[in-house]
């Protein structure tokens, strides 16, 4: 361990500050395990040091240091940490869309390799020759927001641009993708969610579609994510609700277009998530005016 690191102090809150990037340097003993939850923005998470599993939708990975997790947003993850006892130590870089936007250009699109593990559902990069690359540039970016020097501002651009250039053009060429622990009857469940979240989504009709024991379905995925079906669906769809709520669609429309039959329903399960209602969150992050619900 680095006497000279400035140690970030972790917080539970899953929430940006800022509206470009957060970038921290943690470590931690006796550290506590988060819900399975999703962001907004893009996470880019660097394991240091630790014993400690990571799982990202229904893809479980045990770490190795230099190992490198890209989750876009509306990906569930989740730490599952083996042994608390020992130092946890990493890397977290968070960004947004419109801000790794500014840092792109028309010819070169850093946030590729985001989409490119969402789209392979691997969402691991396990390569020594990009993690010695990748975490000098993340140690210098985290120094710089520390320090505050003149020059500061651009240097942490240009690593940032170093960064994701770098990890989007492993991303494109990688030969085997780590793929993680996972079940076939997981990924298609989580694969027919993802084209029929707004319809009938009961344990019974997903049992039926993939011609499997509803009971054996239900306990398998809780096994593999960490969370029931129905909390995962939940998840997903209070997701969607929150992109919609950002491009500003009334608050009616919202909670129909992302699947809730209900609106008391979708109400109770968006402030249980977010901590606010969704006229709040319609007021703090809505584009256009719409006609907001009642907070």
């Amino acid at each position: 361990m680095n006497d000279r690191i400035v140690w970030t102090k972790w917080t539970l809150s899953q929430k940006m500050r800022t509206s470009t990037y957060e970038l921290s340097h943690y470590g931690d003993k006796d550290f506590k395990t988060v819900m399975p939850h999703s962001h907004d923005f893009y996470e880019l998470y660097y394991f240091i040091d630790g014993r400690a599993s990571y799982i990202v939708e229904n893809r479980k990975y045990r770490l190795r240091h230099g190992d490198l997790l890209l989750i876009p947003p509306g990906e569930l993850h989740q730490l599952d940490m083996t042994d608390s006892s020992q130092l946890y130590e990493r890397i977290v870089l968070w960004i947004t869309p419109q801000y790794l936007r500014t840092l792109s250009t028309p010819h070169t699109d850093l946030a590729e390799c985001f989409r490119l593990c969402g789209e392979s559902r691997s969402y691991l990069i396990r390569d020594l020759s990009v993690a010695a690359k990748v975490e000098p540039w993340l140690n210098e970016a985290f120094l710089s927001t520390c320090a505050h020097r003149y020059g500061d501002d651009l240097r942490i651009e240009i690593l940032l641009k170093n960064i994701f250039l770098e990890l989007c053009s492993y991303t494109r060429v990688r030969p085997d993708p780590e793929s993680g622990i996972s079940h076939e009857a997981v990924t298609q469940a989580i694969d027919y969610i993802a084209a029929h979240l707004t319809e009938d989504l009961s344990l019974a009709v997903l049992a039926d579609r993939l011609y499997l024991n509803k009971y054996y379905l239900s306990r398998l995925f809780r096994e593999q994510t960490r969370v029931t079906l129905h909390q995962y669906i939940l998840k997903k769809r209070l997701a969607l609700s929150r992109s919609f709520i950002e491009q500003g669609f009334p608050i009616g429309e919202v909670c129909r277009r992302s699947g809730f039959q209900d609106y008391t329903h979708f109400f109770r399960a968006f402030k249980n998530e977010y901590g606010m209602t969704p006229g709040q969150y319609h007021r703090l992050y809505g584009r256009r005016g719409g006609s907001a619900a009642p907070s």
